[in-house]
């Protein structure tokens, strides 16, 4: 049975900075603190890494960090969605930044995965990109202006409710991300604070002396602020549609 993405949610991407027992030591970690706090964990590895990943069964949404859009047959070296889902992912992350879709493919790879049942958070770097990807329904959109990628950013991100009212104006059902230069626990509540529905960062756990504890604080932060904005007066309760 698929699982769901729900907000409030916390993705951490390791990208290819960790062995396979690290991976697994932050995967129980970030699940348990999921668990504890009620966020939903999306942990987003090396594809190769899923299957053990997934195996751990520590409450993680088990993201792939790629897709390719081939179906069964003859082709070598890809990576179809029968594949992720064969090797126990819950979901992949598309368009990332370092490995950009045309919007052909993008589209594509985005029904493959949701026809085997996968989640997918597809990544934007525009407010226009935002919305024509929400036009694909992903799961969820991750909005990462690429300036933001890999810094300290600022705490204040003036653009996210207007992120968010553009793309929910054009697919209300598709759950809204927003990263890039999360360098503290404290940017991760502002920004759920302004009302992101996810948010998630690399650099500022895996950077930490301990990253099983930065994830607990993350986590607990993204918790922290999303329970800030249910609390504010300008709050809108997200559609509650089908997020697959």
């Amino acid at each position: 049975m698929t699982r769901l993405l729900t907000p409030p949610f916390f993705e951490i991407g390791p990208k290819n900075l960790l062995r396979q027992t690290e991976i697994e030591a932050l995967a129980v970690a970030a699940g348990a603190a999921g668990a504890e706090h009620e966020v939903d964990v999306v942990l987003t590895v090396p594809n190769a890494l899923v299957t053990r990943t997934a195996e751990l069964d520590s409450g993680v949404l088990v993201f792939a960090q790629a897709m390719d859009a081939d179906t069964i047959g003859a082709t070598f070296g890809s990576t179809t969605a029968e594949a992720l889902v064969d090797a126990g992912a819950d979901g992949v992350m598309l368009n990332h930044e370092s490995r950009q879709l045309d919007p052909e493919t993008l589209a594509e790879t985005v029904s493959r995965a949701h026809g085997v049942g996968l989640l997918t958070i597809v990544c934007a770097g525009t407010i226009g990109d935002a919305v024509r990807f929400s036009l694909l329904n992903p799961t969820a959109i991750l909005f990462e202006p690429p300036a933001l990628i890999g810094t300290s950013g600022a705490v204040s991100r003036s653009w996210i409710p207007e992120a968010n009212t553009a793309v929910r104006d054009t697919s209300g059902a598709v759950l809204m991300m927003h990263a890039g230069g999360v360098a503290s626990p404290t940017i991760a509540r502002h920004i759920m604070a302004a009302g992101a529905d996810g948010t998630g960062s690399t650099s500022g756990v895996l950077g930490a002396l301990d990253r099983s504890d930065a994830a607990r604080t993350f986590i607990a932060s993204t918790r922290q602020g999303f329970d800030e904005a249910l609390a504010s007066p300008q709050h809108v309760q997200h559609n509650e549609g089908d997020r697959t």
